[in-house]
């Protein structure tokens, strides 16, 4: 399945006109208005978006080098330098892919580096022609991390993939192929990461503090619902056939022929669950939706909404730790033990796509394809 979203203008528009509004006068009925918005903001914006997409950039540049360095001199050694630098930059996108908004809401930064599964049949024909449009719709499906990870290693053996740029009669297209999906990554979070600092949405971001559609807080709390209901369904649901009668898809999971899924998964939990909390990646808790929640008094069972949905993130962690690697195959021989990680996911996302907009008055305005 290919997952993709569009934004409206409307919601663009819409941050820009709050930009300069006060956390007290943002229309929608919160509980409480005298939050410190701006410090959460300030919090995420300086502690974990910045510094997020900081990472991002240099590991992708790392990638782009480490490419150019294997299809210069193709051996299995440069190749094991290529795959480790990959692996790098995929972890670290997966601590990103939540800010899906502003910079990256312009670049298609989704669509353009993780659509999966990837496409075969696109790729090859691709290197066979020897001309391509990375940027067309067409392509979405043959470019960005999962090309990569069917590129470095689609063959059974290390010898087999250097064979393919060496020896094989299309060795210098696929050399060719291999960079310019590197390089465009790299290229795409240079351009997110600028946009953020010496673009200033950085400063538009921390401004626009009110919970309205396209506001900062609307945005953060909106794409962290994406991003979870993404988790749960192309990473989980799909390929362990969740909406095909129980028809497990193996080669639907992400990062398939790196068998690096599972890794990618918990990543992805992890990056999730500090965003909620405000946490930057040295482990320090900053104010957080966690911290706005207490302050309007959220309550879920008598309890803290915050410590609830906390707790469910842990427990959905856990369930994804119990999964023995790789998920391609633990979709087929673990149907309980992955089957338990979707219902964790789905426990999760019915507290923060319906409890907690509902206490911070935020509208959830995306929309996903499985009716949750």
């Amino acid at each position: 399945m290919k997952i993709c979203r569009k934004y409206t203008l409307a919601a663009l528009a819409c941050l820009a006109t709050l930009a300069g509004c006060s956390s007290d006068n943002d229309g929608n009925g919160n509980p409480k208005t005298d939050y410190d918005r701006e410090a959460m903001l300030a919090n995420y914006a300086s502690n974990l978006i910045v510094p997020g997409y900081q990472a991002f950039q240099a590991k992708t540049a790392a990638m782009t080098a480490a490419v150019a360095a294997f299809t210069a001199n193709p051996a299995e050694a440069t190749l094991t330098d290529a795959r480790a630098a990959y692996q790098e930059a995929y972890r670290a996108w997966q601590d990103v892919s939540v800010y899906a908004f502003g910079p990256a809401d312009e670049q298609l930064l989704r669509s353009n580096l993780n659509i999966y599964p990837t496409s075969i049949s696109d790729i090859e024909g691709n290197i066979a022609a020897g001309t391509y449009d990375l940027q067309a719709a067409a392509n979405l499906d043959a470019k960005g991390f999962p090309a990569l990870d069917y590129l470095l290693y689609g063959q059974p053996t290390e010898a087999e993939v250097v064979a393919l740029y060496t020896s094989d009669a299309k060795a210098a297209n696929r050399k060719k192929y291999l960079q310019d999906i590197a390089s465009l990554i790299n290229q795409r979070a240079e351009t997110v990461y600028t946009g953020w600092t010496s673009g200033n949405y950085a400063d538009t971001f921390k401004k626009a503090a009110g919970t309205a559609v396209g506001s900062a807080v609307g945005n953060i709390v909106n794409e962290l619902n994406s991003d979870i209901d993404l988790t749960k369904r192309a990473k989980v649901g799909i390929p362990s056939g969740r909406f095909t009668a129980g028809s497990a898809y193996p080669e639907k999971v992400e990062a398939y022929y790196s068998h690096a899924s599972l890794e990618l998964l918990k990543r992805t939990i992890k990056a999730e669950k500090a965003v909620f909390t405000g946490t930057t990646a040295s482990g320090a808790n900053g104010p957080g939706l966690d911290d706005y929640l207490d302050h309007v008094d959220a309550r879920y069972n008598n309890g803290p909404l915050s410590d609830a949905i906390e707790a469910q993130f842990d427990a959905a962690l856990a369930a994804a730790e119990a999964v023995q690697e790789p998920l391609s195959e633990a979709v087929a021989t673990q149907p309980q033990a992955v089957t338990k990680v979707y219902d964790e996911l789905q426990k999760l996302i019915v507290l923060t796509k319906t409890d907690m907009p509902a206490a911070l008055g935020v509208t959830i305005t995306y929309t996903d394809n499985d009716g949750d």
